[in-house]
């Protein structure tokens, strides 16, 4: 039967592994944040691009596409 220096040890390995993850989770997150906020100034330039060319319906088309793809982005790891 493990003492409760050692029992102490492994609770405290656990935490550590547990602080590293949470690190790292988060991590990803700011990451796919800053994904999101790159691609939000890249679909305004781009709408702002489309605006003046095309049919209503062309232009309808590209920002949904792009709506989609902010979507599927945003979607890739829930919060």
């Amino acid at each position: 039967m493990p003492t409760n220096a050692e029992i102490k040890a492994l609770a405290d390995q656990l935490q550590i592994s547990l602080d590293a993850e949470q690190a790292q989770v988060a991590a990803l997150l700011q990451q796919k944040d800053d994904a999101i906020a790159a691609l939000n100034t890249t679909i305004a330039t781009l709408q702002g691009q489309v605006a003046d060319g095309g049919t209503a319906e062309e232009r309808q088309a590209i920002i949904d596409e792009l709506t989609a793809t902010k979507a599927d982005l945003e979607a890739t790891v829930a919060p």
